[in-house]
């Protein structure tokens, strides 16, 4: 947990491996993911210069609550149906957006650590999604499977970056 950002970050692996079954729950929830996250940053910028302490931490997850809130009553209205996919885990990405709040994610000098936050998801993302329809049996579909998939995923990216950097 060295690196920064880790601990928000690893709030995004549950729904990485529940929404990552089709592709169109994949794209539906990362776009909600970012548009929750970059609103929530864009709103915090002024909590951030006129509260401390524990009226910070208040007004930021009540802003997290909401932006959350809204975006579940917009999938829910895209979808036309009483519940989607990804409305199962809107309440992890409220709970990212106060942790990476508290470490400093959404300061404007961060906006480089923030697309490669983006970026690094849509990837895991796109590959879990892919490995899943290549699979193609029922048995892919299943969250042990993604933990699996996700698994070799992880391992190969540490043996390709292990395997690139000299000792």
């Amino acid at each position: 947990m060295t690196k920064p950002f880790a601990l928000g970050s690893l709030l995004l692996l549950p729904a990485l491996l529940g929404v990552s079954a089709t592709l169109a729950s994949a794209v539906a929830f990362w776009a909600l993911w970012v548009t929750i996250l970059t609103l929530h940053g864009c709103s915090c910028g002024w909590v951030r210069n006129h509260l401390s302490g524990n009226w910070r931490l208040a007004a930021n997850v009540l802003l997290a609550t909401t932006w959350v809130s809204c975006a579940h009553l917009v999938a829910q209205a895209l979808a036309l149906g009483p519940s989607t996919p990804v409305g199962a885990y809107l309440a992890l990405i409220g709970m990212q957006c106060v942790l990476l709040e508290h470490e400093g994610l959404f300061a404007t000098d961060r906006r480089r650590a923030r697309l490669q936050l983006f970026a690094v998801s849509a990837g895991l993302l796109l590959a879990l999604t892919l490995l899943r329809f290549l699979l193609g049996s029922s048995i892919a579909i299943l969250a042990p499977t993604g933990f699996i998939l996700l698994g070799l995923l992880l391992a190969g990216w540490q043996a390709w970056t292990q395997r690139r950097t000299p000792l």
